[in-house]
């Protein structure tokens, strides 16, 4: 008996170094990834993923816009909205969000304005 508990715990300890090497190598995939997407970021003119630390310092401007009645604006459009609310709020949030881009995208493309419209989310 004493033998297969000193085998299992052999067998644990070897599963779990192997799980680390694991770690440490998908760590270094991850710090390596990141390293090629911020350089080629650079590269493109374009704010790194994370936002450039809170929008950076740089010569680009950004206008962030954060909207405050999400809701509202869903109950307004469609008397529907009130139900999926309280089921998929995430749902209505991503449907609403998709048509404000739009909106934004043709009102600025109507006043000659030539912008890149995004939805970041953190």
């Amino acid at each position: 008996m004493e033998t297969i508990a000193l085998v299992l715990v052999i067998a644990g300890l070897a599963v779990l170094g192997v799980a680390v090497v694991a770690l440490g190598k998908l760590r270094r995939e991850l710090a390596d990834t990141e390293a090629e997407a911020t350089e080629l970021a650079e590269r493109m003119d374009a704010l790194p993923p994370e936002l450039a630390n809170g929008l950076g310092t740089g010569a680009r401007h950004v206008i962030t816009v954060e909207l405050l009645n999400l809701f509202e604006l869903a109950h307004r459009e469609n008397a529907l909205t009130r139900p999926l609310t309280a089921l998929t709020p995430r749902l209505l949030r991503d449907v609403v969000h998709r048509k404000l881009i739009g909106r934004v995208r043709e009102s600025l493309a109507a006043s000659g304005v030539r912008a890149d419209v995004r939805l970041h989310r953190w």
